[in-house]
């Protein structure tokens, strides 16, 4: 089974994340990617039938973060060059707007 495309509301608890740790963000294996993955799995944006037992774990948390390094401009890589179209739509209208984003991923 395939899990289902990340939603907007997952969109911005991440970049929320991304931005409050930029530019050190929390490796992979860390307890604070994990803390992450847990917070999105709460989400009731799916139903339990739809996720498959890797759904928005700590990898694909990571994953989803290393792609909007690809829109920072402090960023001096590259970050990763595929992604969701949603990324660079919620990074359009929030990455320069940090408390309009955290109040809404805070919300969410």
């Amino acid at each position: 089974m395939k899990n289902p495309p990340w939603t907007r509301d997952e969109h911005i608890v991440a970049l929320d994340f991304y931005l409050s740790h930029t530019p050190q963000i929390p490796g992979k294996d860390s307890q604070e990617i994990r803390s992450l993955s847990e917070q999105l799995n709460q989400l009731d944006s799916f139903l339990d039938e739809q996720k498959d037992s890797n759904f928005r774990n700590p990898s694909g948390v990571y994953m989803k973060l290393m792609n909007f390094r690809r829109f920072d401009p402090a960023y001096t890589g590259t970050g990763l060059a595929h992604g969701n179209k949603d990324e660079e739509i919620v990074w359009n209208l929030y990455a320069s707007k940090p408390a309009l984003l955290s109040s809404l991923a805070q919300n969410i």
